[in-house]
């Protein structure tokens, strides 16, 4: 870990998920591959509740914070019009994050809203404000909420370097207390558990389960295959990588059809600049040509370019064009 590693707090930058810098002329990209068509079928909706979070994660693609307002926290009331939108289009799932949804104080009444139209997964730091509703979500529909808690390392020192002292302790209880109500947690770690670690994944998954069946519970393990050079990350990179488009020859020599990416059938809603808007993807915003509009009713009708870096790194070289979350 260099020095300016640790875990810090401050406002996070508007625009810093615009992680696709623009291209050098002599590069002169191929236009974007478009996803075209409507979304008929809705698999995925993202309600991102706000970029607050009580942790500075070092790492974190979103630059969340205790004092980022990169996105404003989504209220009920506003959540409210989605869900009856989202069964009319045969929602699958639905997620709620952030930044750490917990520190939205609404949090509660818009999962009970979610519950009520689709399973729904919450991905949360699982410290500090989790730790005061986890009796109470123990009551609130188990069976259709679930909870991915984040982990970098299955060693203490490793996971506190990136969230900060104590904060491995803190979630590894928490999870216990979730599994204890009846919920079954997901412990979701990212490639930071190789840096510095070349161990097989197995081994790596077999780590987090070993160390929760010595407390006494099951969980899942869930490895997310890559850290987007995003938001707090592009601090922890060399550089900026080479700018890379995702066209349509692109797709076609990966044997990806744009159909099968998250644009094509999933949603996010935020709220940015005091206005409620779908984007197409949870590690988009701010963005105007990802702006699909004010309602799910609206964005199908909207092509979307397959530009930002995620696209390229993740979604079609990681993940071969899997990009939606399987549960």
């Amino acid at each position: 870990m260099r020095p300016d590693e640790r875990p810090r707090r401050g406002r996070a930058r508007r625009g810093l998920l615009l992680a696709m810098d623009p291209a050098p002329t002599a590069l002169a990209p191929a236009p974007a591959a478009l996803v075209r068509g409507p979304c008929r079928r809705l698999e995925d909706l993202g309600f991102l509740v706000g970029s607050r979070c009580n942790l500075s994660c070092i790492h974190c693609y979103v630059g969340s914070s205790p004092t980022s307002d990169t996105l404003e926290a989504l209220s009920a009331d506003e959540v409210l019009p989605f869900p009856g939108e989202a069964r009319a289009l045969g929602v699958g799932h639905i997620y709620l994050s952030g930044g750490e949804p917990f520190v939205n104080r609404q949090c509660l009444e818009i999962l009970e809203a979610c519950t009520r139209t689709a399973p729904t997964t919450v991905p949360t730091n699982a410290v500090g404000p989790i730790g005061r509703r986890v009796g109470e979500l123990g009551r609130r529909r188990p069976g259709r909420l679930a909870f991915r808690v984040s982990f970098d390392h299955y060693r203490e020192e490793r996971h506190d370097a990136i969230r900060g002292e104590g904060s491995f302790r803190e979630a590894a209880d928490q999870t216990v207390r979730l599994a204890r109500e009846g919920f079954r947690p997901i412990v979701t770690t990212t490639a930071e558990v190789f840096r510095g670690n070349p161990v097989a994944p197995e081994r790596a998954l077999a780590a987090f389960r070993d160390l929760f069946a010595a407390r006494g519970v099951e969980v899942d393990v869930k490895l997310l295959p890559a850290v987007l050079p995003m938001g707090a990350q592009r601090s922890r990179v060399d550089g900026p990588g080479p700018a890379v488009a995702v066209t349509e020859a692109t797709l076609r020599a990966s044997g990806v059809r744009p159909a099968s990416l998250m644009y094509a059938t999933g949603r996010s809603v935020l709220k940015i600049d005091s206005r409620v808007r779908v984007y197409p993807c949870p590690i988009i915003y701010d963005v105007p040509s990802f702006d699909l509009g004010g309602s799910l009713g609206e964005s199908p009708r909207v092509e979307v370019p397959l530009a930002p870096v995620g696209c390229s790194t993740y979604c079609v070289t990681r993940q071969a064009g899997r990009c939606t979350d399987p549960r």
